[in-house]
Formats: C-alpha cells, structure tokens, sequence
C-alpha cells in the first residue's frame, strides 16, 4: 500500500515527512477499549503518554510509596524507573510496577487506537483521510526506540501492548525493540546518506541534548564509531511575545549550533579527515535544507532563514575554511533509515513526545 504520508520533493525527488505525520495531536475521541484507562479519552496522544506526564506520575506515586524523588532533576527520573523495576526494595519495584503498567496500557490503547481507526477517531484527526488510518491498519511492525522502550521497562511494554490487543480480539502489531537507541538516529543517516570509504562528522541536535560522532564507512559498512561527549540543547525557547524576540532567540541558538559543530568538527579532524559533507539529525519536519516553523525549539529558526541548512553552510565554511555542505534530516525519519530493510513498518520513538519515522522512506 502506498504510504499517504510520504511528500516527494519536486527539486530532487527524495522523500519526506510533514507535521501530518505526527502522532502527538491526535485525539482519542473514542477509547478503542473501555475499563483500562478510561480517564485518557478525550486526551491528545501527547497527553497520555510522553516524558512529561510519566516524571509527573512517577513523583505523585513515590510519595504514596514513601520513597523522596525531590531532590532528583526530571531527566533522571524514567532512568530511575527503569532500574527501580529491579530493585532490592519492595516499594521501588512497587512504584515502577504500578507506573509501567499505567503507560503499557496506555501504549497499548494507544497503539489500538490508530490500528482500528474508528469513526469518532477518524473525525477527530480532520488533516488525516482514510487512506492514512488504513496505511496504519496495514503496518505489520511498530519499531520501538527511545530512552522510554529501554531494557525492563521496553518489555513490560511490550507486554502490556500485546495483552491490549488480545482484549480486544484485534490482531496485535509485531513490537520490535531495540534497547541501545541512543545513536540509531545517527547511525541511520551514515548507513544511507554517507559516501563508502569516507569518515563523516554526524550530529543528532534534539530537544533534550545533542549527540556527536565521528564515523567511518567501509565497504558499505560502517566500520568505526567514536561518539563526542554529547552537549545539552539550549535555546530552546518556542513561545515568544513578539518577532523580534524570537529572532533573538532564534541567533542565540544559532550561534550555538555553529559554535557546537565547528568544535565537533575540528575534534574529528585531530584524528581523521573528515568529508565536507555534515549529517545532521534534528527534532524538526526538514526537507532540502528548510525547516518546518510551527513547533519545537528549533522552528524559530526560520526567523533567519527557512533555507536553514544554507546559512549553516555559509557559516561553517568560513568558520572551518572549508566548502561545507550539510545534510538536515528529521530525527525520527533518521531512525527509521536504520531499519530500511523492516517491510511495512513504523519506528517510533519514544521521548519528549511521540516521534514518528516511516521505513519505506526513500531519500537520496
């Protein structure tokens, strides 16, 4: 079946998603199963289930527990999750035992929700046409990734989904899990987009932290991968009073970004000749060098230019005194490269939101 949410470029014919793809806005109007989470209807999917609303849960439980989170930042918590599921105290595992299986459940009617594409669903999501809720019916993998599919509590996940779909006597998707996600993003894009017997520089700029690698293909293959100490995403502002504070805010990041991949660059080449040519993965809908300005942090950047990757080009060349060229591509679209080979599948991954790449992607 033709995928519906695939948009073809008309200057070089590569494939690529839009924000019609995302999941995070959809709206459950109709639970596809009632007497598990009932409370969920009517929310976003974003609502029910993303990083936010588990650290949030998971601070309201550990209390019931008697277990004191205060003094732990928010990013730590789901990683506290995950290993408190294996704790040598009971009400640990208790506390990751109940919020696990709140957001398996929720995972799992979430997961249901698109694979029946009920009616009230359906005109719920007004930028969807049927063709895109059968293309979902269709798909035979959901490809989990993400800090929130790793290890135990993946599994239990996994569990969860499977046990939702049986309760329902609906067909369940193939879960496949992949627990050391960190780098697929990266490692999608230097599999696809990096020329054989060539070491590159590839960066993966999302919401939360930005990761930076040195790789090297052989053979078709990548050979060598040496990570560079990852860096926190600042700037991340998305909601201004006027333009004029969101082109500030919008130079402010830009200068960081240059600033990260000229140091990540000149890192590479104290070891390595790396290629003109930068792969980057970033939390953003981009096509041909231009970046989507509706959300997230990096969409204020069209304040300086929608053709983002040509000021990033003109900038590092004179920083580097090099003729550099880069490649934007959508992060979870990045991922998805990785399992090219995985027919009729989605990657979705699990972080900040729901982030959504399609395998049948094609970009040159």
């Amino acid at each position: 079946m033709k995928n519906p949410f695939l948009s073809v470029s008309d200057v070089d014919q590569t494939e690529y998603l839009t924000s019609r793809c995302s999941l995070n806005r959809a709206v459950i109007k109709k639970l596809p199963l009632y007497g598990i989470d009932d409370e969920i209807e009517g929310m976003t999917f974003n609502e029910a289930f993303s990083t936010p609303v588990i650290v949030a849960c998971i601070r309201r439980i550990s209390r019931r527990y008697g277990i004191d989170l205060t003094e732990e930042p928010d990013y730590r918590l789901p990683q506290i999750l995950n290993e408190s599921l294996n704790s040598d105290d009971a009400r640990y595992r208790q506390m990751a035992a109940r919020v696990v299986k709140q957001f398996g459940n929720r995972l799992g009617l979430l997961l249901l929700t698109l694979k029946k594409g009920e009616k009230e669903n359906r005109l719920a999501r007004d930028d969807w046409d049927d063709a895109c809720w059968e293309y979902w019916r269709s798909l035979k993998t959901v490809i989990l990734t993400g800090g929130l599919a790793s290890a135990m509590m993946g599994r239990r996940f996994k569990e969860d989904i499977q046990t939702i779909f049986d309760m329902a006597g609906e067909k369940p998707y193939h879960i496949m899990l992949f627990d050391n996600g960190t780098y697929i993003g990266m490692m999608g894009l230097a599999q696809k987009l990096m020329k054989d017997d060539t070491t590159s520089l590839v960066l993966d700029f999302g919401h939360t932290g930005i990761k930076r690698a040195v790789i090297k293909k052989s053979g078709g293959e990548l050979a060598e991968f040496t990570a560079q100490e990852s860096l926190p995403s600042l700037h991340m502002k998305s909601h201004f009073d006027n333009e004029e504070e969101k082109r500030r805010e919008a130079i402010e990041l830009h200068r960081y970004i240059v600033n990260t991949i000229a140091a990540s660059f000149r890192v590479a080449a104290d070891s390595a000749a790396p290629d003109d040519t930068i792969l980057i993965s970033i939390a953003n809908y981009t096509h041909n060098g231009t970046l989507n300005g509706e959300r997230g942090g990096y969409a204020k950047l069209c304040a300086i230019n929608p053709d983002y990757a040509a000021v990033l080009e003109d900038d590092l060349s004179g920083e580097l005194h090099r003729d550099i060229k880069v490649r934007l591509v959508h992060d979870s679209t990045a991922s998805a490269l990785y399992f090219a080979d995985v027919t009729q599948s989605v990657c979705i991954t699990l972080g900040t939101g729901f982030g959504v790449g399609f395998t049948d992607i094609k970009i040159k």
